[in-house]
């Protein structure tokens, strides 16, 4: 049960994080420079948005530049929104296994409920701020976190923490200040 917790934490700094170059827990040993998972940013690389081109087939990770247009705006709104839904998923999550391992079957289920909408609201959240970006990357993460999201349960297995790293380290780049 302490390695659901864990988990359901390290997601929550994961997003908690977005924009900002901090320290992070778990497998990714820098901010956004050298992760170990295979894709690693190409310094320098100039087609933005939808490049063709893309060598290895992830044509977002290619331009490693801040978002532009509102990107500030709506990095600031998104990362607002996901810190405070992460927050009360996390909450919500631990207090449903903690009513579960009492057996107060009532109080496992409400909680349930409200990290399952807490989840709702965090999609929703992002797939607003996608329909606001102006820049087609951010819109694109955005809208791929909104996704990812939406395949999350109440759960601490639901949560695919290597995909929600590989978008967060997208969402950092394009939010960096």
């Amino acid at each position: 049960m302490r390695r659901l917790l864990v988990t359901a934490a390290i997601t929550a700094a994961l997003f908690a994080a977005a924009g900002c170059s901090g320290e992070r827990d778990g497998a990714a040993p820098g901010p956004s420079g050298t992760p170990s998972s295979g894709t690693a940013p190409s310094p320098g690389a100039g087609t933005p948005g939808s490049s063709p081109g893309g060598p290895s087939g992830s044509p977002a990770v290619a331009d490693t530049r801040p978002a532009v247009g509102n990107g500030k705006e709506v990095c600031e709104a998104a990362t607002k929104a996901a810190t405070s839904s992460v927050q009360t998923f996390v909450s919500e999550l631990g207090k449903s296994l903690q009513a579960a391992g009492a057996g107060d079957t009532a109080g496992a289920q409400t909680a349930q409920r409200k990290a399952e909408a807490a989840l709702r609201t965090w999609g929703d959240a992002m797939r607003e701020q996608s329909a606001r970006a102006t820049d087609e990357r951010l819109k694109t993460v955005l809208a791929e976190i909104a996704t990812e999201v939406g395949t999350m349960k109440a759960t601490v297995e639901s949560v695919d923490e290597n995909r929600l790293e590989q978008l967060q380290q997208r969402l950092d780049q394009l939010c960096a200040t």
